[in-house]
């Protein structure tokens, strides 16, 4: 009777394991940092480049104050995403950030914050503002800031956050935003007001940049060498130290950065450097980056 039962124990059991589900994969990028360009805006803002589904590229604000994803009107648009007001966030295949940081399968809010409108309205930051980049897509990084230089480090951590809680709706009602939100919302309307008697600051045209495939560390020596990029197929090596690119001297790895802002696709960039105290010169043609 005891062997019964200890086989009857041992049977559910097992039974019990094989119906437990499996344990969620954990994503492959969680430990890897990613060196993000930006720039601070005549505003003070924290600006990045982005591509969304695959589209781009656009200047989205790094605020963690915002709650969520925000892509305004213009760029869904281009993008071919619409405002979903039923369910009010618009699910987003693909957000990709310069510097190799990507995320997939998120929720964004097309609209226009008072924020962009007004900011755009007016040109006060010298760029278009196409979106904001909030705390659901930033926590997702532990993000190091140094403003002396012209790259952040973001690692990928293994943390997921909430959607911000939107209320359930009735069939056929639409979600009204609060009165305070509302309030701050016609600041933007206000504003494109005020620039047809102030004037619109001019704002720079934003283009895909080319990209060389080269990762630097201090001193302008090469850390990497991104596998089948422009500069791995002109011969550059892990180690080599850059002393010129096109008609600039290069001192430090913010030089090599500063020379290659306006490289576009296509463009044939020479490049002098230096190995086991060789000077070597090499040409790469400029591959498509943000």
């Amino acid at each position: 009777m005891k062997k019964t039962t200890l086989l009857q124990g041992i049977g559910l059991l097992l039974a019990l394991v094989a119906l437990a589900p499996d344990e969620p994969k954990k994503d492959e990028a969680v430990g890897t940092t990613y060196k993000v360009p930006y720039r601070v805006t005549n505003t003070n803002h924290y600006l990045v480049r982005v591509r969304v589904n695959g589209k781009g590229p656009f200047n989205f604000l790094v605020d963690s104050g915002a709650p969520a994803l925000y892509v305004g009107t213009e760029a869904a648009e281009k993008i071919g995403i619409k405002t979903d007001e039923v369910n009010y966030w618009t699910d987003i295949d693909r957000l990709d950030i310069e510097g190799g940081a990507s995320l997939t399968n998120v929720k964004g809010r097309v609209e226009d914050p008072f924020q962009l409108t007004g900011m755009n309205a007016l040109g006060l930051p010298g760029a278009s503002i196409d979106g904001i980049l909030g705390f659901t897509m930033l926590a997702r990084f532990r993000m190091e800031f140094d403003p002396t230089k012209d790259r952040m480090n973001w690692t990928r951590i293994d943390y997921a956050p909430k959607e911000p809680f939107v209320p359930k709706l009735r069939k056929g009602e639409k979600l009204q935003p609060s009165a305070e939100v509302q309030m701050m919302q016609a600041l933007g309307p206000a504003m494109k007001l005020a620039a047809v008697f102030l004037g619109k600051q001019p704002e720079e045209i934003l283009l895909t940049r080319g990209s060389l495939g080269i990762e630097l560390k201090d001193g302008a020596v090469v850390a990497a060498v991104v596998a089948g990029s422009p500069a791995e197929t002109a011969g550059v090596r892990p180690g080599d130290k850059l002393t010129k690119i096109l008609d600039n001297i290069i001192d430090s790895s913010n030089d090599a950065h500063e020379a290659v802002l306006k490289v576009r696709p296509g463009d044939e960039v020479p490049i002098a450097l230096e190995r086991d105290g060789q000077a070597i010169e090499v040409k790469a043609t400029a591959g498509e980056g943000f």
